[in-house]
């Protein structure tokens, strides 16, 4: 299910106090997607401009009517407590941030699954008292409060939502929205007659008024720490930005903890680590969860140490939370976080806890070092992690002398299999005999997966390692595998079929690895294969622009406009090639020397630029220059021996082409 709602306000957060006022609310029109748009609703108000405050009962209640006919719901959220938090901007944030959540989980209760495209009108200045609010400070401001409101209540979703800004005084759907907070705001006044507010009554569904309840935060950590909720107390600490005197509460918090007992302190601990493992299945751009786990790992480890807390299991989640982050980034900071974790194992002595994390470390190393381009030594600490895990399960079979158990599978090493694999293929392009090697990891992966998601993300492994092998037919077999599909001459038009009916941010790579089989082929020479998929590329009307529009995170688009760069040079369309990288290039360009693997990705596509022409030589040299100068030492540089004393004179053909090669196959 698809729905829009158009948010605007009523009242001013301000007056509250005064009882003899109803209270300021935020409201408006929830309604599927494409029943009412901009034209529409201008035909409705009959004028382009309308604020509510100013029309009389009778056109009000005609429009809203209106809107009902067409399948709009009235939706309101009330500050019914009057609370006021710090200015009545925090106050009217708090509000809409908890409307929203309330109704995500009332909408959660009868679709399950659904899309919610939010548009929330732009907010007047009040505490300057001139200007608006922009809409960036307000979108971060509030995104933030529904991912923590979210994370508080152990919530993740089969829905999506996304949140935009527009201007009451130009967007007539927000005028709409107007007329629906202004008359729930105003409905006990003298504007509307007793009959009209039987029908306003009718009108507004009991399903869809929600009240801010919220009390202060200080209040809530004293009842939390009343009722001995020691996580939630710790947790409201570390994500509450309006809570004063922080240091005095988290003292109460940490002086409560050190009165448990270890038991009853794991538990308190565990929970603050399930609510953050929440928060990044929320947060998935990190922007807020990063600098929370930062600050956590920065500040409260040394002040679990003073306490004497023991706190090992819970400092490694912390860690391996934070190192998750660095690895999915491409960053240097893993470094930290390896260091970390190696020290917080030798503090658990519980055997099959330390193997717990054990396995966790190692497939987080591995990933690092991969991304770090140190790829032999990513292969060998995965194969150590393998090797301990193999003879786990050859010590449990032991023990099952009746043959009772079935067959074991065991995730973790079915995750070990899978990142080993994706070693071995960044190493396809130097010897086609580690296409085997990889293929072999996936095999054993997929046999200790029970989750289709987990046996379709080896299927686009598999994908991956034959494409670097150039063995196409095979990429493509386990590419529609991955859809559900069967390979059956070339039919793409089913496969994007099924693509554009998904979630994006569940096929993005699908989509990333159709266009690099596509571009492989085309500059392996099967011009056939190639030119049918870009065909029914355009017959599927996707476009790189398109995917890059619905998809937030840079990876993997920036390696989609390479490999669309890739296969309009390699046609013939050299101008058109060259912006797509550029394209690419930029996307890059927006993120910190700390991403150093994207950072490499970026050098990879100015010299493909330089394969295409080689006044780009230059744009190469400069860039790597920039690398070293940014990043210094950093473990990435050890391993990419063939770029020290990187000239221009050092930079012929057949060396562009390994740079290329070296960074293009990162996965």
């Amino acid at each position: 299910m698809r729905l829009e709602l158009w948010l605007d306000e009523s009242g001013d957060f301000v007056s509250d106090a005064n009882t003899r006022l109803n209270p300021s609310l935020v409201g408006g029109v929830l309604i599927p997607v494409g029943i009412i748009d901009e034209g529409i609703a201008r035909k409705m108000l009959g004028k382009p401009y309308v604020h509510f405050t100013d029309e009389p009962a009778d056109y009000t209640l005609n429009i809203l009517k209106g809107v009902q006919e067409k399948k709009g719901s009235f939706v309101v959220f009330q500050n019914q407590e009057r609370v006021q938090i710090i200015d009545s901007d925090t106050t009217y944030l708090n509000v809409l941030a908890e409307g929203i959540i309330q109704l995500l989980l009332q909408l959660a209760a009868v679709y399950r699954r659904f899309e919610l495209s939010i548009m929330v009108a732009t907010r007047k200045n009040i505490n300057n008292g001139y200007g608006i609010i922009s809409p960036e400070q307000y979108k971060k401001r509030l995104r933030e409060r529904v991912i923590v409101g979210l994370a508080r209540k152990s919530l993740t979703s089969k829905w999506k939502y996304t949140i935009k800004f527009d201007d009451a005084r130009t967007s007539s759907r927000l005028m709409l929205a107007d007329g629906v907070c202004n008359t729930y705001l105003t409905r006990t006044s003298s504007k509307f007659t007793d009959c009209d507010r039987e029908v306003i009554k009718s009108m507004y569904k009991q399903e869809y008024l929600f009240s801010f309840f919220e009390s202060s935060v200080e209040k809530e950590l004293y009842k939390l720490l009343g009722e001995g909720n020691i996580t939630d107390a710790l947790y409201e600490i570390y994500n509450n930005n309006e809570l004063q005197n922080r240091g005095y509460y988290l003292d109460v918090v940490l002086k409560r903890l050190e009165q448990l007992d270890d038991h009853s302190r794991g538990i308190q601990l565990s929970g603050i680590s399930t609510k953050f493992d929440t928060l990044i299945k929320i947060d998935r751009k990190y922007e807020y969860v990063k600098p929370v786990l930062k600050k956590i790992q920065d500040e409260l480890f040394p002040l679990l140490d003073k306490y004497s807390i023991c706190s090992s299991e819970f400092k490694l989640d912390i860690i391996l939370y934070l190192y998750t982050i660095y690895t999915h980034e491409g960053s240097v900071d893993g470094d930290i976080q390896d260091k970390l974790a190696q020290e917080q194992l030798q503090h658990v002595n519980d055997i099959m806890i330390r193997l717990k994390y054990f396995n966790m470390y190692k497939i987080r190393r591995g990933i690092h070092e991969k991304n770090m381009l140190n790829v032999f030594g990513s292969i060998d600490n995965l194969t150590k992690g393998i090797d301990v895990l193999e003879e786990t399960l050859e010590m449990i079979s032991l023990l099952d002398e009746d043959e009772t158990m079935g067959e074991t599978k065991y995730e973790y090493l079915g995750k070990n299999y899978g990142t080993r694999g994706q070693g071995y293929t960044m190493l396809i392009h130097e010897d086609p005999d580690y296409l085997a090697l990889a293929i072999k990891d996936f095999d054993r992966a997929l046999s200790h997966f029970t989750l289709d998601k987990d046996i379709d993300r080896q299927y686009i492994y598999k994908t991956m390692a034959y494409c670097e092998g150039k063995q196409f037919a095979s990429a493509l077999q386990y590419l529609f595998k991955a859809c559900h599909l069967e390979f059956i001459e070339e039919n793409f038009s089913e496969l994007f079929d099924y693509l554009k009916a998904q979630d994006m941010t569940k096929v993005i790579f699908k989509y990333l690895y159709y266009i690099k089989i596509m571009a492989f082929a085309k500059e392996d020479g099967q011009d056939e294969l190639a030119d049918n998929m870009f065909q029914a590329l355009n017959n599927a009307h996707v476009t790189v622009e398109s995917l890059q529009k619905s998809q937030e995170s840079p990876h993997p688009i920036q390696f989609i406009f390479w490999f669309m760069g890739l296969y309009s040079a390699r046609r013939g369309k050299q101008k058109v090639g060259l912006k797509y990288l550029d394209d690419g290039i930029e996307i890059c360009n927006s993120l910190s020397f700390e991403n150093i693997t994207l950072k490499l990705i970026q050098l990879g596509m100015y010299a493909e630029k330089a394969l295409i022409h080689e006044r780009y030589k230059k744009d190469v040299i400069d860039f790597y220059k920039k690398i070293t100068e940014n990043c210094g030492q950093v473990s990435i540089l050890k391993y990419i021996i063939y770029f020290e004393g990187l000239t221009e004179a050092k930079l012929t053909k057949q060396y562009l082409k390994k740079i290329v090669q070296v960074t293009r196959c990162i996965n």
